[in-house]
């Protein structure tokens, strides 16, 4: 594999990578079609139109991506930072470590990383690609964002980017609702609607009681026509252990019987 990166052979994916196809020979050519869409996204964006709006007018459009889904904006900004539309090619961006079989992890340094210029034919110009690149720094600057992503808004509220959706794996968001009372909805839903993700919601004040200090998925439990929460780590539940609800403890200090419990279980590492 590093001997096939040192020769500049590069080995893309192009069904899940728009804009392009291959020919004969495996090298990259343009999908007139698809590239059509990639320009318009990078035109869009260059207009002014930010990364959720250009999301929300594709799927307005009916348009979808290269994989048959729905957009969302974190797809468009890939799509805008990807080098490969200029027609150059960064080698290793992703790598494998040793202790980790099967999961591939940003090169952030670790190993040799290979950049080609003029690989392929460019979807974008040059001075485009270059003109979003500058857009797209000077929105986070602006925003305070850093390379975590959240920084701005975990300096505003100490929950933000903390609270977890179990249907979707998207963060939830803060939201003033009747009676200028502050709950926590599923951002998919918010901004998509049920129709992408039935979401979760959990009142500011329920949650703040909980003290939490890393990601944690919230879950909806129905124990006697009553709601209560589960509150599971999010490094917890990708491993399929399931806390239990806060609900009301019987006479004998056990919890109260509920429909379909979840199990919590525990996997040897």
């Amino acid at each position: 594999m590093k001997k096939k990166f040192e020769r500049g052979e590069i080995m893309v994916n192009t069904n899940r990578f728009m804009g392009y196809e291959k020919n004969e020979y495996g090298e990259l050519i343009i999908n007139p079609e698809e590239a059509q869409i990639v320009q318009r996204i990078f035109q869009m964006y260059l207009e002014g139109m930010g990364s959720f709006k250009i999301a929300a007018k594709l799927n307005e459009e009916g348009i979808q991506t290269v994989t048959g889904k729905r957009w969302h904006d974190t797809t468009v900004r890939g799509m805008l930072k990807n080098e490969k539309y200029k027609g150059d090619c960064i080698l290793q961006k992703f790598y494998t470590p040793e202790n980790m079989r099967g999961r591939t992890v940003r090169n952030n340094g670790e190993v040799q990383a290979y950049y080609i210029e003029e690989n392929h034919p460019a979807i974008v110009s040059v001075e485009d690609w270059e003109k979003v690149q500058e857009l797209m720094e000077k929105q986070k600057k602006k925003r305070k964002i850093g390379a975590g992503g959240v920084e701005k808004y975990k300096k505003r509220y100490p929950l933000s980017g903390m609270l977890i959706c179990p249907h979707c794996g998207k963060t939830l968001r803060r939201k003033q609702v009747y009676n200028k009372r502050i709950e926590w909805w599923c951002s998919t839903y918010i901004q998509y609607g049920k129709a992408t993700c039935k979401g979760i919601k959990i009142s500011d004040e329920v949650a703040s009681k909980k003290n939490i200090t890393e990601k944690t998925v919230i879950e909806e439990v129905m124990i006697d026509g009553e709601k209560y929460y589960s509150y599971t780590s999010k490094t917890d539940y990708d491993r399929g252990i399931r806390n239990e609800p806060d609900a009301p403890a019987t006479k004998n200090g056990s919890v109260l019987p509920r429909v379909n419990r979840p199990r919590r279980t525990a996997i040897k590492l």
